[in-house]
């Protein structure tokens, strides 16, 4: 195999009252611990386990939190924007009606929410004993915290994101959510807004710093790490490899650029984002690449649907169908009206609409095929396209014009020039039709603080946009 994945199970357990908010981490058995750490190899699997728990973490019927199938990322967050078409009495339904209070979304989110909370678990008992060993090599070492770092400042920020206000109405004396960097049995208090986001930045900029140091990435192409036919001098390990499947150092910074827009800090997000666009390799060709129509197939053993050249951050699959039954006799289980994507797509020589596919027994309607393969898929977490649109959002007319060009080139769609009055709706458009079943455009949307979401009816207001605390107290085993 590629890779190989360990888990490292902790228990959480999730305590709310009327009167004090707090989350309680307890630690895995620290005989455990203490022998699984005792080497760099323990190490490396304790990280493998982290980016296991993204990829198949289970609880209450959950695949992922953010692959396909199952998870936060194809359903949750895509019916709280209408994007699937859903039964009128489905769970589905209710959140596309962002009925928090109900009992089954109430179980939903209370799976989400645990298990956001044991992968930053996970990054914390090594981030604990990291520092306290002295056999890691600089390179390892650096490496595996600085993953970890970011990783756990990624995992708070989608916790802040669906939990936390919208950016344009935060309240600075309200205790939204604990930032959590320790296991153990006492108690977490909830931050404030400005508390949280300040642990969240000093997470990722002391991540930035270790990877740069130390990413193969640095020195190295994509391509040139993306293979261990033969191993390049100096880099024997598998973890050396495959940068884009770990949270690496442009990863990091992408990150970076994504959390500084949501703050509103459109200067950091923009020097963020550029850094990423421009990044190149030793050879002077850039280092990621916007993806194209011949990235996209109908070849579901082996496809790139997921435009791999543009992953600063995603995960490894070695195999999902997803939903493999999707064009069979029940129709899929995620799929849309036909005329909701020719709506969005107006623009028939877009290559994206390849990825739709009317269904067998309803060819009215379409799934997409954006995840379907049934080997070596990646799932993309951060992808390059969204770099783009931070600066053709935020960034000077000159160069949002520039890359927005480039960009409607790389998809094969017309370009309209970008000015004050079109750009937000134009990137928000793009949002929808780059980000389709990936998550992101719910947060596009609670972000601009949109009022009226484009499939579904009713104001967007505050109560909508922020889900609330799950209610029920809970052990997770």
């Amino acid at each position: 195999m590629r890779k190989n994945y360990i888990y490292i199970i902790l228990f959480i357990s999730l305590l709310t009252t009327s009167c004090e908010k707090w989350l309680t981490i307890q630690p895995q058995n620290e005989i455990e611990k203490t022998k699984l750490f005792e080497t760099e190899e323990g190490f490396w699997q304790a990280l493998n386990g982290v980016y296991s728990l993204l990829a198949t973490n289970t609880e209450n019927g959950f695949q992922t939190l953010y692959g396909p199938s199952t998870s936060m990322q194809v359903a949750q967050l895509e019916y709280m924007i209408g994007t699937w078409t859903v039964g009128s009495t489905s769970v589905g339904a209710k959140w596309g009606k962002h009925s928090y209070k109900d009992s089954k979304v109430q179980s939903e989110m209370q799976s989400i929410f645990l298990m956001l909370y044991k992968i930053i678990a996970n990054c914390n008992t090594i981030l604990e004993y990291v520092d306290k060993v002295d056999f890691l090599p600089s390179r390892s070492y650096n490496l595996i915290k600085g993953e970890c770092l970011a990783i756990r400042a990624f995992t708070h920020f989608d916790l802040i994101r669906i939990w936390g206000p919208m950016p344009t109405n935060v309240d600075p004396n309200y205790t939204y959510l604990p930032y959590v960097t320790t296991v153990s049995k006492a108690s977490h208090q909830y931050h404030t807004y400005e508390q949280y986001m300040e642990f969240l930045l000093a997470d990722l900029k002391e991540s930035e710093r270790l990877l740069k140091e130390s990413d193969p990435l640095m020195n190295h192409s994509c391509e040139d790490m993306n293979s261990t036919d033969s191993f390049i001098e100096d880099y024997n390990r598998m973890e050396f490899y495959y940068r884009q499947n770990h949270m690496n150092y442009y990863g990091a910074c992408a990150l970076h650029a994504r959390i500084a827009l949501w703050m509103n800090d459109a200067e950091t997000a923009v020097a963020y984002a550029d850094t990423v666009i421009t990044a190149k390799n030793p050879n002077g060709s850039l280092k990621f690449t916007l993806g194209s129509a011949n990235d996209v197939s109908s070849n579901y053993v082996t496809n790139t649907n997921t435009l791999h050249t543009e992953h600063l951050f995603s995960y490894w699959q070695s195999y999902y169908n997803w939903e493999q039954d999707w064009n069979g006799a029940n129709g899929g289980y995620y799929y849309c009206p036909e005329s909701q994507i020719n709506s969005l797509f107006t623009d028939p020589n877009d290559f994206r609409l390849k990825l739709f596919v009317p269904l067998a027994s309803d060819p009215e309607n379409v799934t997409v095929t954006k995840y379907l393969c049934t080997n070596d898929i990646w799932i993309p977490l951060i992808r390059l396209s969204e770099m783009y649109f931070i600066i053709m959002e935020c960034g000077s007319l000159d160069r949002a014009n520039t890359l927005y060009q480039e960009f409607c080139n790389s998809r094969g769609c017309a370009f309209t020039e970008l000015n004050e009055n079109n750009r937000k709706n134009t990137v928000l458009m793009e949002y929808y039709r780059e980000f389709f079943a990936e998550g992101q455009t719910f947060f596009a949307n609670k972000r601009m603080a949109v009022k009226t979401l484009m499939w579904l009816s009713g104001d967007m207001q505050e109560a909508q946009y922020v889900l609330s605390i799950p209610e029920r107290e809970s052990d997770l085993y």
